[in-house]
């Protein structure tokens, strides 16, 4: 799908990008008004942590870029969204808060507007770079080298004293995360970053080990105190998210990495499920399937015994079995890749890859 980046002067001028929705649910008596920002791919008519947020005491206003554009060119329709609200509400704080699209949104409006606290969820401190949803979705590659580590403008006040709270969560078993941490790092901007064993999906992470539920309650718990109890905090070296970043953008676009040039990060993160999966992918991409299934397997075996992991999203866990069942057919394991297929719908359930994979391992066994 490719959206019109409302960055460009082609773009229009002062009026709004069209496809904001918004919903005021303003029955809350905590004080608080949470502006939620949806992620990518909500409907029309809906708004992403609807439910979640309904079992809460805070007035609520859910936004939603239906072009799935990240918001961009929205700010006047944002504003006026939130100046209705606010005329409503009459709220004693104001809190931003999204994951990935809406954790970019987010944190730019709560940046922008220097209104009240941030909760930004996974995301993209530069948009367009290859691998990232945002690329998937047509936003332009920012043409900045994958080394330079660049942060998008709209996000320069990060750079600048932070007048409120601002917490940034990023799973660093995703190189697009990886390189959130690394952009932090690199240019020491500010906010409280949580560097944690979970994937680009980090909040359906969190939310399944109640850790969302805690924060979100009365947003007055320190969210560092509920993460370390779930062990989920695990700060990696600077050069490890650099590398594992740069070596994610660089196999996303078509690029062949061998496994020689991944040593090093491995060596800086031992076990790594995130770079075995990553190694895994580029093993395959030289032509290396036995070793490809192996690397896959590993990450596999990492991720079962990690506790903290067990909650990570299916539609995250499935991928590295599936990529693997694929290269074994290739290989000519069809009992083995079966075998894996049964395995995979017993934990996962139905799954149009699944199905696929085993009608087309039936083709080859006939």
């Amino acid at each position: 799908m490719t959206v019109r980046d409302p960055r460009s002067p082609s773009a229009g001028g002062a009026e709004p990008a069209p496809g904001l929705r918004h919903r005021l649910v303003s029955g809350g008596s905590s004080g608080l008004l949470v502006v939620v920002y949806s992620q990518v791919r909500v409907p029309d008519g809906k708004f992403g942590l609807e439910r979640m947020f309904s079992a809460t005491r805070h007035a609520c206003l859910f936004l939603n870029d239906t072009r799935n554009g990240w918001y961009l060119g929205q700010e006047e329709a944002i504003d006026a969204a939130i100046a209705a609200a606010i005329d409503v509400v009459r709220p004693k704080r104001i809190l931003h808060y999204g994951a990935s699209m809406g954790g970019y949104a987010a944190l730019v409006t709560g940046l922008r507007r220097g209104d009240g606290a941030i909760h930004a969820f996974g995301p993209e401190l530069e948009l367009g770079r290859s691998g990232s949803q945002s690329a998937l979705y047509g936003l332009p590659h920012p043409g900045t080298p994958a080394g330079a580590l660049a942060l998008d403008p709209a996000l320069d006040g990060l750079r600048r004293e932070l007048v409120h709270p601002v917490h940034l969560y990023f799973g660093h078993l995703d190189p697009v995360d990886s390189a959130g941490v690394a952009r932090v790092l690199a240019q020491g901007l500010g906010g409280r970053l949580f560097d944690l064993a979970s994937c680009h999906a980090s909040h359906d992470h969190l939310y399944t080990l109640n850790v969302i539920r805690k924060i979100t309650r009365t947003f007055d718990r320190d969210p560092e105190d509920e993460l370390a109890a779930r062990g989920l905090i695990r700060p990696l070296p600077r050069a490890f998210h650099a590398g594992f970043a740069a070596a994610g953008e660089a196999l996303a676009a078509g690029e062949r990495l061998t496994p020689e040039q991944l040593d090093a990060l491995a060596a800086l993160a031992p076990g790594h499920a995130g770079l075995l999966r990553l190694r895994a992918e580029a093993a395959a991409g030289t032509g290396d399937l036995a070793l490809a299934v192996d690397l896959m397997q590993a990450a596999e075996a990492a991720i079962a015994r990690d506790p903290a992991l067990h909650g990570l999203p299916k539609r995250w866990r499935k991928d590295l079995p599936l990529a693997r069942a694929g290269w074994m057919l290739a290989l000519g394991r069809t009992e083995a890749a079966l075998a894996l297929l049964a395995d995979c719908r017993e934990t996962f359930g139905p799954d149009e890859r699944i199905d696929a994979l085993r009608a087309a391992a039936e083709t080859g066994r006939g």
